[in-house]
């Protein structure tokens, strides 16, 4: 008896609706069959889809189907005959792969109606059903007939398909997400000739456009350029702030060979052709007002948080979930947590990678979440990630030099160029401490910065080095002393002092007291007390209470010592990183105190609402001098900030819900910043700016406050 394999209906299911985690992958997936179909725009429409029981529609003006394209590829699952060829009319290289995606995005209702229009057969128009329930009663998918019905027609070539009886709607986050989705997948960046649009005719659309439409790529602080050629070589250019190439990296800067020790050359990628570009945002408001931007920096943020990341374009659209929120492929705040000086994050850094891939060697998964993990896509992640390491040891470079009052070259020397270890300076031949010249004595130099307008002190030098000629390479020079402003001692009354240092004492017990008591240990709960005692009476002590010029470092060192017992003690890290200098601030070390004070108890808390689901508790403390203003960087590693509206959280009583915390921390912090700044609006001139996943994938809190210069 002959016989021949056949497929259960159940199989619909698996390689439908569990195929793909989210509807909306569906319908990106029929728009990705329109760009295969040679259009020029396609539109999506759902209709009362916020519940089941709604209807997708998604048209577009390609080339259509015959009869026989319908039959023997859209109905054909697991085979595709495109991927890698180029349409014969516009040389467009298809996407498309096995159907699976297609399959999937037509079970998303339980009936589909196909009308296409070839342009090979003009005022003709194909019409096929499809009625899911048919395969219910049946023992094979091969049992049902389907029908291709063909009728004349007067309209443009172009395909209509229709998914009726949505088996579940699209939610807030569900259409958020396609409209996100449809709106990036064609790109963003001001310079795509796809030839291609996709709509989504609804409101979030619109409003995702207006977010991406408020362009601020020519805001940058760096980008980094990178391309890979053919032959698997690499090669970097990194710009500064006004365009000007800065510095030059080769493949040998790009891809040194460290693996396994090895000394020779290092190997090419084994990845297709591909370009990679980064821009680099510093979230300063002050660089906004030097530069003279148009541009509002109160809309930075929201817009990095609609596009930034680093997204990946294969064939000309943008591939799921590479630049995704939370999903970092190329680990850049990993990098930066174990090493932030200088690095990129998700979160103030917009990405693109490009490549066109000829042969085919990126294969998607059957989930259409991305590519296979094969030897391609690794090289090619390694090549970016590569780029992005090199982009970060040159902005070190640079900016030790200008510390150092080194020039810096714009390129690095070749090995033969390169001091040996016989002609560097031995430890016995560097000055010790005692011969170092104090602070009093040093030359009054600028904060270090990355912007060389930030380092010309007037504005007449400014427009003398944007008038001379440039060279098409830079060679950077010393910074030269920047203007800074002498803070006055600001005026503080003692009574808002004293109730931010005892709402201090209050929230501190609060946070800190509750799980002392519940410890099993007798003697761990006896220290607890003592700690908590402790800490009590410094936050209320009313030496603190002074207005005067103190060090920033200090103050903060001593402050997490106090609370460093009881962070330890539930498992918590602390990475301490002081700006090398003294950081001059006007301030009532109180108030000070309050803001570690009150950063480290919403840590805590932040930790004990997600258990043990996060892995290593840490916290990363960071002083520096940025832009001419003393700045205070506070991140964790807990689950960010949650349930809770970032804008209206620096309000008194604010909390998420099923939190147990005061509401009231962040409100102390607020008043001491502004007290410091000696104005109100401190939260949205950005003196104070919080983000939900921050350098550690936590909570990140940014404190900028006014510096003071001693003798000035």
């Amino acid at each position: 008896m002959n016989t021949h394999l056949r497929f259960a209906p159940e199989i619909l299911i698996r390689l439908g609706e569990e195929l793909i985690p989210h509807p909306d992958l569906g319908v990106i997936e029929l728009v990705r069959n329109a760009y295969d179909a040679d259009a020029t725009k396609v539109i999506v429409q759902l209709h009362n889809a916020t519940q089941a029981g709604g209807t997708l529609v998604v048209e577009d003006d390609g080339d259509g189907m015959t009869a026989e394209d319908i039959r023997e590829g859209f109905l054909l699952i697991g085979r595709s005959q495109k991927s890698g060829a180029t349409d014969s009319r516009s040389k467009r290289r298809r996407i498309g792969e096995k159907g699976l995606g297609r399959l999937a995005a037509l079970r998303l209702g339980r009936r589909v109606e196909l009308q296409s229009r070839p342009r090979s057969e003009p005022g003709v128009e194909h019409r096929l059903v499809i009625d899911w329930s048919d395969y219910d009663s049946v023992g094979s998918v091969e049992e049902v007939e389907l029908t291709v019905v063909t009728q004349a027609t007067s309209k443009k070539p172009g395909t209509s398909l229709t998914v009726h009886q949505l088996r579940q709607g699209f939610d807030k986050e569900q259409m958020d997400r396609l409209a996100r989705a449809m709106r990036l997948l064609t790109g963003f960046f001001n310079d795509e000739d796809t030839g291609f649009t996709a709509t989504l005719i609804a409101p979030q659309f619109d409003r995702v456009s207006d977010a991406v439409n408020r362009s601020f790529f020519g805001e940058y602080e760096y980008k980094l350029e990178a391309n890979l050629d053919e032959e698997g070589y690499a090669s970097t250019v990194l710009y500064d702030w006004k365009g000007r190439a800065i510095t030059r990296g080769e493949h040998v800067d790009i891809a040194p060979d460290s693996r396994e020790g090895r000394l020779q050359p290092p190997l090419r990628y084994q990845a297709p052709a591909a370009s990679f570009e980064l821009w680099m945002f510093l979230l300063d408001k002050r660089s906004f007002e030097l530069r003279g931007s148009k541009n509002q920096f109160a809309a930075l943020r929201p817009w990095l948080k609609v596009v930034g990341g680093v997204h990946l374009f294969h064939r000309g659209l943008r591939v799921h979930p590479y630049g995704d929120p939370g999903f970092d492929w190329l680990d850049l705040n990993l990098l930066r947590a174990r090493n932030p000086q200088l690095r990129p994050s998700t979160n103030n850094s917009i990405g693109r990678v490009s490549v066109d891939d000829p042969d085919g060697l990126l294969i998607p998964k059957t989930d259409r979440m991305g590519f296979q993990e094969n030897a391609a896509f690794i090289e090619l992640r390694d090549f970016a990630r590569g780029a992005t390491e090199w982009a970060a040891r040159e902005r070190k470079r640079i900016r030790d030099g200008e510390k150092l009052g080194i020039p810096s070259p714009a390129q690095r020397p070749s090995p033969a160029q390169r001091p040996s270890p016989a002609q560097r300076p031995s430890p016995a031949q560097r000055p010790s401490p005692a011969q170092r010249p104090s602070p009093a004595q040093r030359p009054a130099l600028a904060p270090i910065t990355d912007r060389p307008e930030a380092a010309r002190s007037s504005a007449d030098d400014r427009r003398a080095w944007d008038t001379a000629p440039q060279p098409e390479l830079l060679t950077l020079v010393p910074s030269l002393p920047a203007q800074r402003d002498e803070a006055p001692l600001p005026a503080m009354r003692p009574e808002h002092l004293l109730y931010r240092s005892l709402a201090t004492a209050g929230i501190l017990a609060s946070a800190f007291g509750r799980e002392t008591a519940a410890g099993s240990d007798a003697s761990e709960v006896g220290r607890g007390v003592i700690d908590l005692v402790g800490m009590a009476t410094r936050a209320a002590r009313s030496d603190g209470f002074r207005v005067d010029i103190v060090d920033l470092n200090e103050v903060v060192s001593r402050a997490l010592g106090v609370v460093r017992p009881q962070l330890e003690r539930r498992g918590i890290s602390i990475n301490e990183q002081y700006w090398d200098e003294p950081v001059r601030v006007a301030a009532a070390v109180s108030d000070l105190e309050a803001i570690v004070f009150n950063l480290a108890a919403n840590a805590v808390s932040s930790f004990a609402r997600s258990g043990d689901l996060l892995g290593d508790r840490a916290v990363q403390v960071r002083t520096r001098v940025e832009e001419g203003r003393a700045a205070l960087d506070f991140s964790d590693s807990g689950p960010g900030i949650v349930d809770v509206d970032v804008a209206h959280m620096w309000r008194p009583g604010v909390t998420g819900p099923g939190t147990e915390s005061t509401g009231l921390g962040l409100t102390v912090i607020r008043d001491a910043v502004a007290d410091m700044c000696g104005r109100s609006a401190v939260v949205e001139d950005g003196d104070l700016a919080a983000d939900a996943y921050g350098e550690l994938g936590g909570a990140s809190f940014r404190i900028r406050l006014p510096l003071s210069i001693v003798g000035e």
